[in-house]
């Protein structure tokens, strides 16, 4: 399983790193894929088949390009052992993998020359995992924009998102809803919010399901050919899904999960004030990282905002698929009630 370690080039034999420096099968490359994500168009040197191709996208708002071997950054400032920042720009290595340097909210370069990890190096696939996870996410910090760890959906309702701890059950119950309710899905791991707007839109990313092996059964999906998750080795990625929604739409809601007791009754409340506020942080990517390019205050700011331009709600549900129907019904009501008053909140 690959690592992050501190950002260092290998040294002669006898150092810490003894092993030769490699690019693995991703060569240097001058053309460039088009494709769309976040609501920008990004040109990457890289193929990047969990994203969706652009057509007739115009100018480029991000670019991935694959340059010679990278040099360090001044690490004095950083807080994490595999990650280096400058004034404009932030590194991360990922042993046996790349190192990715993402560059003022416009281009992540991406070095596979790196130190081979203990036990083998990673293919193509790990090199785009961490590029569409970490480096994508840093990028998004520093636009200044607000991105969101949700499964969410088009509801009849309008877009709801779903947020909770891991293991709190998003992934499944947005696949759920989208292959018993017919609702498309708009994100299933990272989607993004532009403070600046005044009626917030969430612009989706990889239109990539991540499901466990219990609810890939439960659904019906043969997990033959799925890519499987390079940390959880019973959970899968389904790429390129079918039934996602590609345009940004508005949000109206944000739901935190959580797994009731035994014997508890499924619940759904809204939730004002501090408590909304805690939600809408707790559902932001890597705030520890959003804060090496926005004040506290600043992100505290863009957060609070959003929590008083939507509806935000605490859900409480035994943990159960063959009972997900009757479980989510207090769900489908205020869902039901607020379609009839056009989607907007309380």
């Amino acid at each position: 399983m690959p690592t992050m370690t501190p950002p260092e080039h290998p040294g002669p034999a006898g150092s810490q790193y003894p092993a030769p420096e490699r690019r693995g099968r991703l060569k240097a490359a001058t053309t460039c894929h088009l494709y769309r994500a976040y609501g920008l168009t990004v040109a990457s040197q890289i193929p990047l088949p969990e994203l969706t191709p652009a057509v007739d996208a115009g100018a480029s708002d991000i670019r991935i390009l694959t340059p010679g071997t990278l040099g360090n950054l001044s690490p004095e400032s950083a807080g994490w052992p595999w990650l280096e920042l400058g004034e404009t720009c932030c590194q991360i290595l990922v042993q046996g993998i790349a190192r990715y340097r993402v560059e003022q909210g416009q281009r992540i370069l991406v070095d596979r020359r790196v130190p081979r990890a203990q036990g083998g190096a990673g293919d193509d696939g790990d090199v785009r995992l961490y590029l569409l996870g970490v480096a994508f996410g840093l990028l998004l910090h520093q636009r200044h924009w607000l991105p969101l760890h949700v499964s969410a959906l088009n509801t009849p309702a309008g877009v709801w998102a779903f947020t909770g701890d891991s293991g709190a059950g998003k992934s499944t119950l947005g696949a759920w809803l989208h292959y018993h309710r017919g609702w498309p899905l708009i994100s299933d791991d990272v989607a993004v919010v532009k403070p600046e707007e005044a009626l917030p839109h969430l612009y989706p990313g990889p239109p990539r399901l991540k499901l466990w092996q219990d609810a890939l059964a439960a659904l019906g999906i043969d997990r033959q050919g799925l890519v499987r998750d390079l940390m959880r080795a019973d959970k899968y990625h389904l790429n390129g899904h079918r039934g996602f929604q590609e345009r940004p739409l508005p949000l109206q809601a944000l739901v935190s999960l959580e797994r009731a007791e035994e014997g508890e009754r499924p619940s759904l409340a809204r939730v004002t004030g501090a408590d909304a506020f805690r939600v809408v942080m707790s559902a932001l990517y890597r705030p520890e990282l959003g804060r090496s390019f926005t004040t506290p205050e600043a992100l505290l700011g863009m957060a609070t905002s959003l929590t008083m331009k939507i509806a935000v709600y605490r859900f409480r549900r035994p943990w159960s698929l063959a009972r997900m129907e009757a479980n989510l019904a207090p769900l489908f009501e205020q869902i039901e009630a607020s379609a009839a008053r056009g989607g907007g909140a309380d």
